[in-house]
């Protein structure tokens, strides 16, 4: 009975002394990655450049809008053709016109290169825009990694329903309004059948639509469930611009616009004015959406955003992708926990899925050197991260610079047609209704 109790303590402190041995090796590894310059130090300093840039964008533009209520009096800088950037619906239309013409259109023609650009950047760098560059994402981070600051200090039950009480909500207001965009899309339902009297009748089902994701049991309706629900609002949306813009709007009819449409003209100004002058509506959803984003991870990015939806498609056939390497990997779940988009990255040898960031946050806290890295099809040569900046970023500024270089940037519309049109902004053939636009 001796022999066997030594035996039992004896194998017991081989197991301990195995995983001491294991915790130290992890430990040493973890701090010799820390001391350098890693990869998320690297990506918030990409962040700031661009986020940087695009306040002097807003600046600038600000500016020369003021220049032009002045009359053209006063202090002056040009217009920046970066801020098309802000115009997605405008880009979408200006990639629809060149791939209809073969021509870029002149009055957004940075529109079209920045957007054609990220498009391109999702083909070979997967979603590395969302997560390097724009600066939705930008601001969307920084909330939640705030958030985080607050929300790990409470008790884990409450920390667990803060967290996941948007993603819910927003799950019961896809369950109503994803169906109805698709019946939108069949055009079994049109803008005019909202004012019938049949969607008054339909209270009571979206009251239950609503109270469902957080009234069902989580064991018969998880929490994964919900997350894959309220995803299907951007491709919804995606879908809804697509088939408005790129299947249903012909190409004579961009011409037509981009010729004789006021509001075309000026698109840029009106959404500077929509931004200053929000409404009380326009207000409270903007507040909204950033007071979930504390709480909840990229709220805007993972549930709304078309943009995201279109080049998580795309990813797919990238030559990048995150590889695990089951050897070496030590089933900590870090990686998991570090994901900003709750991919199961410790349960997958290749993270092939359009919510992947290309963030290199789960690479980074991979305590195991080799465990999982970015790799390159194929061969599967690891990425560092510094490569893969210098690609992401080059890239972009290689394709907007040749476009500046090669005359398709700057818009064909002057200065002085812009003084002269902010003059009568107010004018009812500046405005637009349900898509529909005055002509001159």
């Amino acid at each position: 009975m001796e022999e066997v109790k030594q035996s039992y303590s004896t194998t017991d402190t081989i197991k301990a002394t195995k995983s001491a041995n294991i915790s130290f090796d992890t430990t040493k590894k973890v701090r010799r990655k820390r001391k350098k310059f890693n990869s998320q130090k690297m990506r918030w300093s990409v962040q700031i450049a661009f986020f940087i840039l695009v306040i002097v964008i807003g600046w600038q533009f600000y500016t020369f809008v003021q220049y032009c209520e002045a009359g053209g009096k006063g202090f002056y800088l040009p217009r920046p053709p970066g801020v098309e950037s802000f115009l997605p619906i405008s880009a979408l239309m200006g990639t629809k016109y060149f791939f209809g013409t073969g021509k870029i259109n002149y009055i957004h023609p940075a529109g079209f290169v920045i957007f054609g650009t990220l498009l391109l950047t999702a083909v070979f760098f997967r979603r590395g825009f969302c997560s390097w560059i724009c600066p939705v994402g930008t601001i969307s981070e920084w909330e939640w990694k705030l958030g985080d600051v607050f929300l790990n200090k409470l008790p884990k039950r409450a920390s667990y329903i803060i967290r996941n009480i948007p993603t819910r909500f927003t799950a019961g207001l896809s369950l109503i309004f994803t169906p109805i965009i698709i019946l939108m899309l069949l055009e079994i339902v049109t803008m005019d059948s909202f004012k019938s009297p049949i969607f008054r009748k339909l209270t009571p089902a979206f009251i239950v639509a609503m109270i469902l994701p957080f009234a069902v049991p989580r064991r018969f309706w998880p929490d994964k469930a919900n997350d894959c629900i309220a995803r299907a609002w951007k491709y919804s949306i995606l879908a809804f611009f697509l088939q408005m813009v790129v299947i249903k709007m012909p190409v004579e009819q961009l011409q037509v616009l981009y010729d004789r449409a006021p509001f075309m003209r000026i698109a840029d100004i009106k959404m500077l004015k929509f931004f200053v002058n929000l409404s009380g509506v326009g207000l409270v959803v903007v507040l909204t959406f950033l007071i979930l984003s504390i709480v909840n991870k990229n709220f805007w990015c993972r549930f709304f955003c078309p943009y995201g939806a279109m080049l998580g498609i795309l990813a797919y056939v990238s030559p990048f992708t995150i590889t695990r390497d089951k050897e070496k990997c030590i089933d900590c779940g870090k990686c998991t926990k570090a994901c900003p988009s709750h991919i199961i990255v410790e349960k997958k040898n290749h993270v092939l899925t359009h919510e992947c960031l290309a963030c290199y946050d789960c690479v980074n806290a991979c305590p195991v050197n080799g465990a999982l890295d970015m790799k390159l099809a194929g061969k599967r040569k690891k990425i560092h991260y510094g490569l893969y900046a210098a690609m992401l970023v080059g890239f972009f500024v290689i394709l907007t610079n040749t476009a500046r270089v090669t005359g398709h940037w700057y818009t064909k519309i002057s200065d002085a047609e812009f003084i002269l049109r902010v003059s009568e902004l107010d004018h009812p053939k500046y405005k637009h209704k349900e898509g529909k636009f005055e002509m001159e």
